[in-house]
């Protein structure tokens, strides 16, 4: 595997990883610092607890997969607005998706309501990191590209 390959995968990782993990958490259990008590915390738990740790499971693999789609665009030339795009389309559909299946096959009623919220937050999420993390990963990977060997 190329050295430059390798530095942009783990720049996915380094950056991705702990922000990625941090707001996951945060949705988790900041709505019981606001409220005062852990009863939607509980919530989110007990409906979406098992997707979202295939969620972080999923994350993990998509960085990958982003860093080196983010590498190859970088250095066929593309647009960084571009490479963030692509990166955040990618990391974000894994993940999404991902969950998506868990829910469809652990939950037995009101699967199409509970599909709602991970398609709203895969928008969402996808439009924040073209023009955050994403562009900061792929800005990154490109001057990983652009050093001399």
């Amino acid at each position: 595997m190329d050295v430059r390959l390798k530095k942009s995968i783990l720049t996915s990782y380094l950056i991705g990883a702990p922000i990625g993990i941090f707001v996951v958490f945060a949705t988790i259990f900041v709505p019981s610092f606001f409220f005062g008590e852990g009863l939607m915390t509980i919530v989110i738990i007990g409906t979406y607890g098992i997707s979202t740790i295939g969620l972080v499971i999923a994350f993990l693999i998509s960085l990958w997969l982003g860093g080196k789609l983010a590498y190859k665009n970088i250095k066929s030339g593309k647009s960084l607005l571009l490479t963030s795009f692509k990166y955040s389309t990618v990391v974000n559909l894994i993940i999404w998706t991902t969950f998506c299946l868990i829910v469809g096959l652990t939950v037995t009623e009101e699967k199409f309501l509970m599909m709602i919220p991970p398609i709203f937050a895969f928008v969402l999420c996808t439009v924040l990191t073209t023009f955050s993390i994403g562009l900061l990963i792929s800005y990154l990977i490109r001057r990983i590209n652009n050093k001399p060997n």
